[in-house]
């Protein structure tokens, strides 16, 4: 070995290639500036965020995370900055075109000879590991009720056979992400039978939990590709996803639906409308892209289904998620 060189001592001019060569997306931030400037980044972080370096430069980070400010972890980010402490978050990021992937943001803080602080921010795209932890059910989040926690280690629902709420909400969670980074469409169907408490009033539990039973079983058998998805939410309330479904054949996919159902007949004979009992459906399309909206895009779907059931039984609505007319 060179005696001109120190053990454990990395030559000042090899140090800002070492920077300049490492895989990961590494920015330096001026800690003290208010608006947490990027003063120099590495080739990988334009590769990483999409961003040309002319675009980073002079900018803050939260550039890469588009109108999706609101994250939780995006501020303990920045608060980290400025009081200098080392942080590790996952955050949702965006690339200039749209796309939707997951980083891992490191902080580690430095101060020069002169006092001043600096932060540097190592940033990788963790995308793949972050939808396995979604499909696998690995979810951070609080569980706040012991149905809950049974849930998650069950993901079917005991009546139907089918996912339960809490699976499918997962299941809705990897799909919007997986669409949004492939750039396809996804379909959400809710069903519910119409005037189901009167069939309850009717007949009781047990016939409901039957009727339920073969509905389930009317809404699984139309969903049978390998990415569809078929769920029991709470009580009569089934749901289900397709992807890259043909916008043209979505209605009449869902009027196959409540057709099955129909031809069970099953008395219903006290309902105002019909003397069996119906199925209604909304369906819902979207090509996800920037926000993470599969919560809303649910709820949108729950709410047209009930307001369409207050019109009519056998109700079919179809519409773009986000718009007011179907």
């Amino acid at each position: 070995m060179s005696g001109d060189v120190a053990l454990d001592t990395l030559p000042q001019e090899l140090s800002l290639g070492l920077l300049e060569s490492a895989g990961e997306g590494i920015a330096l931030i001026d800690a003290e500036h208010p608006d947490q400037l990027v003063l120099w980044l590495n080739p990988a972080l334009e590769r990483v965020s999409g961003f040309d370096r002319s675009e980073l430069l002079g900018n803050n980070l939260g550039m890469l995370h588009a109108a999706d400010r609101d994250q939780r972890d995006l501020a303990e980010l920045r608060e980290a900055v400025v009081a200098g402490r080392d942080c590790d978050v996952v955050l949702r990021s965006y690339r200039p075109d749209g796309a939707l992937y997951w980083s891992r943001v490191r902080l580690a803080p430095f101060r020069d000879a002169g006092g001043r602080l600096w932060s540097f921010a190592f940033l990788a795209d963790v995308s793949s590991q972050r939808e396995m932890e979604i499909m696998l059910g690995r979810q951070t989040d609080e569980i706040d009720s012991v149905q809950r926690r049974l849930e998650e280690v069950d993901p079917v629902d005991r009546l139907t056979g089918l996912q339960n709420e809490h699976s499918f909400r997962q299941s809705l969670e990897l799909a919007w992400f997986s669409c949004a980074r492939d750039r396809r469409a996804l379909s959400l169907f809710v069903f519910a039978p119409d005037y189901f408490d009167v069939y309850l009033e009717t007949f009781g539990r047990i016939a409901g939990d039957s009727a339920l039973r073969m509905v389930a079983r009317a809404v699984s058998a139309a969903f049978r590709r390998a990415s569809d998805v078929s769920a029991r939410l709470d009580g009569a309330v089934f749901a289900a996803l397709g992807v890259d479904m043909q916008r043209d054949m979505l209605e009449s996919h869902a009027q196959r639906v409540c057709a099955r159902v129909r031809a069970l007949a099953i008395r219903n004979p006290h309902a105002p409308l019909a003397r069996d009992l119906s199925l209604s459906a909304a369906v819902l399309q979207v090509r996800p892209n920037r926000s993470p909206d599969w919560r809303s895009f649910l709820s949108e779907a729950r709410e047209t289904l009930l307001s369409a059931q207050s019109t009519g039984i056998e109700q079919v609505v179809l519409r773009d998620y986000g718009s007011e007319e179907g």
